[in-house]
């Protein structure tokens, strides 16, 4: 009798069930659904964002036309644009993780039995992640592109459309351009996507996975001659702007149909910069959009839970095999809270470990390569003080008893082009081989893992030794490449920029550049204090959601099946307590990390401000000529913005010695280094602390 019923009632529940099955692929509709977890209130925050991003973008034009003019467009919209967009963002992620994770939790128990929803629950934090990015980082970059080219137009045409018309030309060409290699670039990043969840597949044999490393190398450099090919560009297209508008000005202020100089500047500082961030809307958009994949998994789950077809919890004899599908249940949710809390281990100081000197000695043995890549990186950080160099003798053509200047401006025209090829492709050649040098570093450090794995267990590998491999293969190789290649360009280039600026500066006038530099120097000091103090604020907030997470993840690990069964709704709320408190945790952080991005962008417009001041001080006591000011001031600022490229740096290095510390075992032959392999400084929880 009981057999019957459950089989009659497994017959009435799948008649119930509708014809059509739900898609899996992400539409535009679970791009739109994510305004369900909108409220009035986040959806005026957001607008508030959306109009601080829209003042900033417009505020670049306007301050090349008057430097220090709305210094508030820059200062406080950037900050609190930063904290609308970042607070609307962990806001919706935690409803979001609550609404699915309230949904998967009160499936019946054949949803946990089907290998698409594990690989659907495996992909969703990422997904998250890609939510977080798109509301953070890509929609105010859209807004602010949209805003910067639309003032850009709008001024330049106002000053002088026939030299507008020109250079728009050419910023249509700058657009174009890096839109397709910004698109050729995010198509490499796919495929090394691609080929990562291709790993675990590839350790089936030496050959094979000699040939997948292989095929990773061959992705990112392709990935890296893209992003040099867009580095170089867009000093080519700067550098070219001021040569045609140098050379159509000239002829401009020579028929008299143009008579201020120093629109050139405005015109081809404002458009071209402004076309070649709008090159990168298609990377933002795409970015953006990828809050519909989150959204595809949420629906995918209630969809599921609504046309699932088991035999009823409250039947008297369940099938016998409920307790391996119950077992399921429970690897399932332990693999989303897992990905969820994300655990990871670290110091806050990592020390240089044997394994990193071993890593560190062995890239830098290839010193003729990295020293053509340094030259490389001298020519290309040249740049900015040649700008500024070439602005300043353009400027120094118009004198009292000039009246033509067309014949000038061809010859500085040529300068300006020459000197655009040279750092383009300084900046290619530089990008290629640091980023060449990594995926060499990161290729023999997965053939070492893979080799050092083959010794101690032999060729035939179990499932279980693999999965343990992903994590040296995947995010310790990365890690560790991360000090070595293109980053280390970028650091490079950043250093030499800063050497080259003072070097110049300090040759035209000595007293403007002492002035000048103590307040980029006094800028550069502030910025490292609020750099350091954002990274050890949201360190300590980590660490301590970490602990939070643990606790929760231990006691959810000692709970068997069936106290599982009986227990969802105290596991849904002790879920929903962590995500309150994950949730305080990050918010706590959000001004200082406001704050910390502010100091990135809007502070050198300050210091570039009170460098004029001062700078128009010393030109009424007739101390120095304004041009001289102009090419003092303008080549600090453009250095400065090397600070925040030479502070990231630091962190990178740091995960190269966590990337190094996680592969000692395969680095070292130390006995004494491998056996402090849990010397690693972190908050331990105790098991009495848990719920």
């Amino acid at each position: 009798m009981i057999e019957s019923s459950s089989n009659s009632h497994l017959v009435n529940v799948s008649r119930a069930r509708p014809s059509d099955k739900p898609s899996e692929k992400a539409t535009f509709w679970d791009f739109c659904s994510v305004t369900e977890y909108f409220t009035p209130k986040d959806i005026g925050i957001l607008f508030v964002g959306f109009f601080l991003a829209s003042l900033t973008g417009a505020g670049i034009p306007h301050l090349i036309c008057v430097v220090g003019w709305m210094l508030d467009v820059f200062v406080l919209p950037k900050n609190f644009q930063y904290t609308c967009f970042r607070l609307i963002a962990i806001k919706i992620a935690r409803r979001i993780r609550r609404t699915y994770f309230h949904g998967i939790l009160n499936q019946k128990l054949e949803y946990f039995n089907d290998s698409k929803n594990e690989a659907c629950n495996a992909k969703f934090e990422n997904d998250m992640e890609k939510l977080v990015t798109a509301l953070t980082d890509a929609l105010p970059a859209i807004i602010n592109s949209i805003s910067q080219i639309i003032v850009s137009l709008l001024i330049s045409f106002y000053f002088s459309w026939r030299l507008a018309w020109p250079i728009t030309c050419l910023g249509i060409v700058a657009f174009l351009w890096i839109l397709i290699f910004t698109a050729f670039g995010m198509s490499a990043t796919r495929t090394e996507s691609a080929l990562i969840q291709k790993t675990f597949n590839s350790l089936t044999s030496s050959i094979s996975y000699r040939e997948f490393c292989n095929k990773q190398y061959s992705a990112g450099i392709k990935r890296a001659v893209f992003l040099g090919i867009i580095a170089g560009s867009m000093q080519l297209f700067l550098f070219s702007g001021m040569g045609l508008g140098a050379l159509y000005g000239n002829w401009l202020i020579d028929e008299g149909l143009m008579y201020y100089p120093g629109l050139i500047f405005v015109i081809a500082c404002s458009i071209i910069p402004a076309a070649c961030r709008f090159g990168q809307i298609h990377s933002n958009w795409i970015n953006f959009m990828g809050i519909k994949f989150v959204c595809r998994h949420v629906r995918h789950a209630k969809d599921t839970q609504s046309v699932a077809s088991i035999f009823a919890e409250t039947d008297i004899a369940p099938p016998n095999y409920w307790t391996s599908i119950a077992f399921k249940r429970k690897q399932f949710l332990l693999t989303f809270l897992k990905n969820e809390i994300i655990i990871k281990e670290e110091s806050f100081h990592p020390r240089n470990t044997l394994a990193f000197k071993k890593l560190r000695s062995s890239a830098f043995g290839k010193w003729k390569v990295y020293g053509i890549g340094f030259i490389f990186c001298l020519i290309f950080a040249a740049g900015p003080s040649t700008f500024t160099f070439l602005n300043g003798n353009l400027y120094e053509f118009y004198k009292p008893d000039k009246t033509k200047f067309f014949q000038d401006g061809i010859t500085i025209s040529w300068k300006y082009l020459t000197a655009g090829i040279i750092a383009c492709i300084g900046g290619i050649i530089s990008t290629i081989i640091f980023a060449k040098n990594g995926e060499e570093i990161a290729r023999e450090i997965r053939c070492a893992v893979y080799s050092d794995c083959i010794q101690r267990h032999g060729t035939a590998l179990t499932d279980s030794i693999q999965r343990s491999l992903l994590p040296l293969l995947l995010e310790s190789a990365n890690n560790c490449k991360g000090a070595f290649d293109a980053r280390l360009s970028q650091f490079s280039v950043g250093v030499f920029t800063l050497a080259f600026g003072i070097a110049y500066v300090f040759e035209k006038n000595l007293v403007s550049a002492f002035l000048c530099t103590i307040c980029f120097v006094i800028q550069a000091i502030n910025q490292y204090i609020v750099f350091r103090i954002a990274h050890i604020h949201t360190k300590r907030a980590m660490v301590d959601k970490n602990d939070k997470g643990r606790i929760a993840l231990l006691a959810f690990e000692q709970l068997n099946e069936i106290e599982i069964s009986t227990s969802l709704e105290i596991i849904e709320s002790r879920h929903d307590s962590y995500l309150s408190y994950a949730f305080k945790k990050h918010s706590s952080v959000i001004a200082v990390q406001a704050l910390k991005y502010t100091f990135i962008v809007a502070i050198p417009q300050v210091t570039q401000a009170l460098a004029y001041v001062i700078g128009c001080y010393l030109v009424m006591e007739d101390m120095v000529r304004p041009v001289v000011i102009y090419k003092v001031v303008q080549t600090l600022y453009m250095s400065a913005f090397s600070i925040s490229t030479i502070a990231q740096y630091n962190a990178d290095v740091d995960k190269a010695r966590l990337g190094a510390l996680n592969l000692k075992d395969v680095l070292t032959d130390n006995d004494s280094e491998r056996s402090n392999s849990n010397s690693t400084e972190h908050r331990r929880v105790s098991i009495h602390n848990i719920l």
